[in-house]
């Protein structure tokens, strides 16, 4: 009998958890289904920030250091990912109601790399017939030029800290340091150059040579970029790409920016250029839910850091990282 009676039990509690499980599995697909509906899809939403009528100006702002994944060149504040910049420029490009693009800048520059994927991505609005119009806020320099210099227009505050075209790599020298508290460091390599750039020893005369060369070949192409945006003798911005940084009032009389004004000023600017009488001024808020989860699992895993992760870049900043 009590055989019997363990045996009931044992098959009730199966039951049972049987009966939980598939409770569990049809509560859980009720609620993804609820809220899955009701999430936003890939792509994200947009913010509106001015204006009226069924066309649309894109608002793209590139604030901060500029980096590859935005992790940033300096330790506080925010930074621009490069990826993500892309992104909404190709969302404003793909976008139908969007007439036009105005990008917001507010950075002293970064990376090379980074710089010229934002500045060919501006290009390329401007190829499929989107006029672009690059406003200065409080600092456009160096990398941040580099941006704007791909833009229909240049709109500028007189105060705006622009200019420091230019390269710059910035190598630390440990070795005072590491012979004050005796450390000292063996270095294997397969060819002499291979650790160029070692802290813990100084550049050879053949090292600093090389520094150089890379640095004069992307500053080079900096220089281009000036002259073909700003339709610009090269001679003459040679004279102006010394590093040197300009208000936007100087930059005005220069030719390095076309106007000087604020945000409404660029919007108007970006309304006659699309041939508009009016339009809603947009923000993209993101690039939805599923870049935001990918977002969150690159820094789980630790997005990598410049001043860490790499020995040394080029870099197109206003001032050393």
């Amino acid at each position: 009998m009590a055989a019997v009676q363990r045996s009931v039990v044992v098959v009730a509690g199966v039951s049972l958890a049987a009966v939980a499980l598939v409770a569990a599995a049809v509560a859980g697909a009720a609620v993804g289904f609820f809220f899955g509906s009701r999430l936003p899809r890939p792509g994200g939403g947009e913010r509106w920030v001015a204006g009226e009528g069924p066309d649309k100006i894109a608002l793209v702002r590139i604030t901060g250091p500029i980096s590859q994944e935005g992790g940033g060149l300096l330790p506080i504040g925010p930074a621009t990912s490069a990826r993500r910049a892309v992104e909404l420029l190709r969302r404003a490009r793909r976008d139908p109601a969007v007439k036009a693009v105005v990008v917001e800048l507010n950075t002293p520059g970064g990376s090379v790399v980074a710089s010229a994927q934002i500045h060919q991505a501006v290009l390329q609005l401007r190829r499929a017939g989107k006029p672009v119009v690059a406003l200065m806020s409080e600092v456009a320099a160096s990398g941040g030029y580099y941006v704007a210099a791909a833009a229909d227009r240049i709109v500028a505050d007189p105060s705006t800290l622009t200019g420091s075209i230019g390269v710059i790599v910035v190598l630390p020298n440990l070795e005072e340091f590491n012979r004050r508290v005796g450390l000292r460091t063996v270095v294997f390599k397969s060819g002499r150059f291979k650790d160029m750039g070692n802290p813990a020893r100084a550049l050879t005369a053949e090292e600093k040579a090389l520094f150089q060369k890379l640095v004069d070949e992307a500053y080079g192409r900096f220089v281009d970029v000036v002259a073909q945006g700003r339709r610009m003798d090269r001679t003459r911005v040679l004279r102006l790409a010394d590093g040197r940084v300009y208000t936007g009032a100087q930059a005005y009389r220069l030719g390095l920016v076309d106007a000087l004004g604020s945000f409404d000023d660029a919007v108007s600017v970006a309304l006659e250029l699309a041939r508009l009488s009016r339009a809603r001024v947009v923000e993209y808020t993101g690039v939805g839910w599923l870049g935001n989860l990918l977002d969150l699992r690159m820094r789980a895993d630790g997005p990598p850091d410049l001043r860490s992760a790499q020995p040394f870049s080029l870099q197109y900043l206003m001032a050393p990282p």
